[in-house]
């Protein structure tokens, strides 16, 4: 009797690029593009260049890229790279609904092994469709513990489908490398990201390296479970595991035109009480007319519970800014910004920053985390010391599918990103190549390292 694996194996093996809903396939497009410009600029960072010149001594090479170095390297080593160097800067896609990040978890993955086959283009972005669908279902079809960071968990199954979409896997062999890699999970925790601990970013990496590995295991003849994702699901990382909503609609109803693009580099939580900030900053005009951090009596927030989790005002380093929301708040004022510069080291060691976090009062409504995910509230008031009071309202975040951005801010995103990293004159071509990389015969040697 076919069972939701064999739905999951059937959707991956027969799926086409004709089948995606259009509005997916045009998000899908943006996440693509957006994901490499991250991975790219990720990978400036130094313990990222440390790493990449530890694994070029000790790992073989290849033909996939590490996006933004100039170098090639094997596709499980590569993939590994860019899945943690899209998490640096914590600019990488997500998706509410699936209460995660499913892009970054396979992104990586699909463009490494497709780059080393010499497949087309056509065939990554596919696999990525797929990959990413089934992530956003699994995450959709549980209810995440606030203590387990979702990197690495159902991530490796996503990653894992698109490297056997690509490598032309049957069907009885999709489902055990579904089943496979559902059995093996990282279980990493949400705390040491709040305290800025960037092993964090190795989770997505786990991703990666597993997905691969999963695919080579089932292909070398190892088997999985009979069914990997249950006791994962509903026993050891997560709960409540409705297999029936993971299937549900599928091939019809696509997740993947659910997702966001980031416009701010934090923890997608505090994009709300960002969004909420300017909101009750807006009667005073533009940034230059809002009050300095010293003219601040406190601001006062009520949001959902995951926001208010991200309640650390002992801020370490960059890393742990961006998962702060009273950090976040106090730098977006201080700065008169809300660019990458509000969450780096300089901004972590601010005092008037750290003076200002310090006067942020946080407070749960149970209403509004009932509402969440579907919506993102939260009501936020700067109270000044000359009695002044402005109040700003976030329900939807700006990005999310009830409340899109405009398509020119994520081209603005990646331009911004791109232009560190690869000539001015060639930023254009490679935005358009990313967005439609089916375009392209073969992505061997695709000038993205």
């Amino acid at each position: 009797m076919a069972d939701s694996l064999d739905a999951l194996a059937d959707f991956a093996c027969r799926t086409q690029i004709e089948d995606i809903e259009p509005k997916a396939l045009a998000h899908l497009r943006a996440i693509i593009a957006d994901t490499l410009a991250v991975c790219a600029i990720g990978n400036q960072e130094l313990p990222m260049r440390q790493l990449l010149a530890v694994q070029r001594e000790q790992v073989a090479g290849g033909q996939a890229s590490v996006l933004g170095t100039g170098q090639r390297l094997n596709p499980l080593d590569a993939a590994a790279l860019n899945a943690a160097a899209g998490c640096w800067l914590e600019l990488d896609e997500g998706n509410l609904t699936s209460n995660g990040h499913p892009g970054i978890q396979v992104i990586p993955t699909a463009l490494a092994l497709a780059q080393q086959l010499g497949r087309s283009g056509a065939d990554f972005l596919l696999a990525s469709a797929i990959g990413y669908e089934i992530v956003a279902r699994i995450g959709s079809a549980c209810d995440m513990r606030m203590s387990i960071h979702p990197h690495g968990t159902y991530g490796v199954v996503g990653a894992a489908v698109a490297a056997a979409r690509l490598l032309g896997l049957g069907r009885a062999q999709m489902r055990e490398v579904i089943s496979l890699a559902g059995s093996s999970p990282i279980a990493g925790n949400r705390q040491g990201m709040k305290e800025g601990a960037t092993l964090r970013n190795w989770y997505a990496a786990h991703s990666a390296t597993m997905g691969q590995t999963a695919v080579r295991l089932v292909q070398s003849g190892f088997t999985a479970p009979i069914d990997g994702l249950q006791p994962t699901c509903n026993d050891v990382l997560f709960d409540h595991f409705r297999p029936d909503v993971m299937v549900q609609d599928l091939g019809q109803r696509w997740l993947l035109a659910d997702g966001y693009i980031k416009l701010y580099g934090c923890g997608r939580p505090i994009h709300s009480a960002i969004d909420a900030l300017r909101h009750a900053l807006e009667p005073l005009g533009g940034p230059s007319a809002w009050p300095e951090p010293e003219q601040v009596e406190r601001i006062e927030l009520r949001g959902f519970k995951f926001l208010v989790f991200l309640n650390r005002t002992d801020i370490r380093n960059a890393f742990a800014t961006r998962f702060s929301t009273p950090f976040a708040l106090a730098s977006v004022l201080t700065h008169r910004s809300h660019g990458i510069e509000c969450f780096t080291d300089q901004a972590a060691a601010d005092a008037r920053v750290q003076s200002l976090m310090a006067r942020v009062q946080m407070h749960e409504d149970a209403a509004m985390s009932e509402r969440f995910p579907a919506q993102q509230c939260c009501d936020l008031t700067v109270v000044l010391r000359d009695g002044r009071r402005l109040s700003g309202r976030c329900e939807t975040i700006r990005g999310e599918p009830a409340n899109p951005a405009d398509p020119q801010d994520y081209r603005d995103k990646f331009m911004a990103l791109a232009s560190r990293i690869w000539p001015g004159d060639r930023l254009g071509e490679l935005y358009e190549q990313a967005r439609h990389p089916e375009r392209l015969p073969s992505l061997q040697g695709w000038g993205l390292a």
